[in-house]
């Protein structure tokens, strides 16, 4: 596939996955023996079953979940991305804890090898402790500390 093919199927599977929820739909775009590299939380399952069990922690907590892309680039079959997802806490618990109501962005890296049409690679790091901070479960050094109120 070609670059920018590469960066359509990368577009479909956020969009479908996702964006939509159809997590029936992830084999369609992971190989069944994908690599993931440094899963994003700790404690992630290996190959497709990892990926799958952070779609669906983050679309259960918060329902109207969206990522949209910022950036998203690539080299022969190598494509990195990077994204931004908003969404509300209203669902279930995330780690942790219960629903609050708040809109929570987090944001992410990812390097993604694809052949045959399939990521069979993924390298991917999710910013844990800035969604910990707007959850209130971490301090957040901009709004405490010395001199705030």
């Amino acid at each position: 596939m070609s670059v920018e093919q590469n960066k359509e199927f990368i577009r479909r599977y956020f969009d479908e996955v996702w964006n939509k929820g159809n997590l029936d739909k992830e084999a369609e775009f992971i190989g069944k023996d994908a690599v993931v590299h440094a899963p994003p939380i700790p404690g992630l399952p290996p190959g497709i079953a990892g990926p799958l069990a952070v779609v669906g922690m983050f679309r259960a907590a918060m329902p109207d979940l969206h990522v949209s892309h910022d950036v998203l680039f690539g080299e022969g079959d190598k494509m990195a991305h990077h994204w931004v997802a908003r969404g509300t806490h209203r669902g279930a618990p995330l780690f942790g804890a219960p629903p609050s109501g708040k809109e929570l962005q987090l944001n992410g890296i990812n390097v993604f090898r694809i052949v045959g049409g399939k990521i069979v690679e993924r390298w991917g790091s999710i910013d844990t402790l800035g969604v910990a901070q707007q959850m209130g479960l971490a301090p957040d050094p901009r709004r405490s500390g010395p001199g705030s109120r």
